[in-house]
């Protein structure tokens, strides 16, 4: 099992190696301009300092729908580095980067090639469906959490370099809630094309689920239905600012659960029903 692993899981790294290698390095490389920007005093007043004046003069920041569609507690917390990795980036960019990153590469490896007749070559090979589920599970978590630590790794380093800082400590549990929230899309919506073995219901399950969970947050004190998602069952609603207030087991255990969950569904699926050859 461990030989079968190693040697699918290295073919999948290969025949994707531009679409990693792309998600991998471009979200990290854009997001090292956020240091620069406050490390520098002229683009910070530029950039930084203008955004926080016109939006104290559009009236938006005593807006609490506004506030939750971006997944911010409070304005005054954003316009610091920290505030805006920890408060923003982490709680909601993060998140729907992880979600279409992995949820494009599982379809690579499996509805859209069972759809574009790619599949058939590892189907022909004597690996069982579990075995073949279960490299494509470990693929789907690793490289899920992997591939956000390439970027906040990347911001760290250019920390280095400028008049800004961050407490990596707490910049890494800010990362494992965030990727984890990611990971679970990405995982439900794997699930559902391991399921039905259609691409389009994979990226519709995945991307809908984070709409969904994004519209509840967004709405969360308008409506009591939307505060119980948020609170109970969202993968955005878990993410409490770990930067700040470290893990919480709690949150990490409902993030895990999820992805479980989507996993076994996605398998009791995938096992039993024809594949598209």
């Amino acid at each position: 099992m461990i030989k079968f692993l190693a040697t699918y899981g290295w073919y999948i790294i290969i025949s994707s190696q531009r679409w990693i290698s792309t998600w991998t390095f471009a979200p990290g490389v854009y997001l090292m301009i956020i240091p620069l920007a406050f490390g520098n005093s002229n683009l910070k007043e530029n950039l930084i300092d203008g955004q926080k004046n016109a939006l104290e003069t559009s009236g938006f920041s005593d807006n609490s729908v506004v506030l939750n569609a971006f997944g911010i507690s409070n304005w005054d917390s954003i316009w610091s580095l920290e505030g805006l990795v920890s408060g923003y980036l982490m709680n909601l960019f993060m998140p729907l980067l992880i979600a279409v990153c992995i949820i494009g590469l599982m379809n690579k490896i499996g509805a859209k090639s069972e759809e574009d007749g790619t599949f058939e070559f590892v189907a022909s090979l004597p690996f069982t469906r579990t075995m073949i589920f279960s490299a494509q599970a470990i693929i789907l978590i690793g490289l899920g959490m992997l591939i956000p630590f390439v970027w906040v790794n990347l911001i760290f380093i250019m920390t280095l370099f400028v008049d800004a800082s961050l407490n990596y400590s707490s910049l890494v549990e800010s990362v494992i809630q965030s990727a984890l929230g990611g990971v679970s899309f990405a995982a439900f919506g794997f699930a559902i094309g391991a399921y039905t073995g259609k691409s389009s219901l994979s990226w519709a399950a995945g991307i809908g689920l984070l709409a969904m969970e994004w519209l509840s947050g967004m709405l969360a004190q308008t409506n009591e239905i939307f505060e119980f998602v948020k609170e109970w069952i969202s993968s955005f609603g878990a993410y409490n600012n770990p930067y700040v207030n470290g893990l919480d087991f709690a949150d990490l255990s409902l993030v895990i659960f999820k992805i479980l969950l989507f996993l076994i569904i996605g398998f009791w699926g995938y096992r039993d029903r024809s594949l598209n050859l």
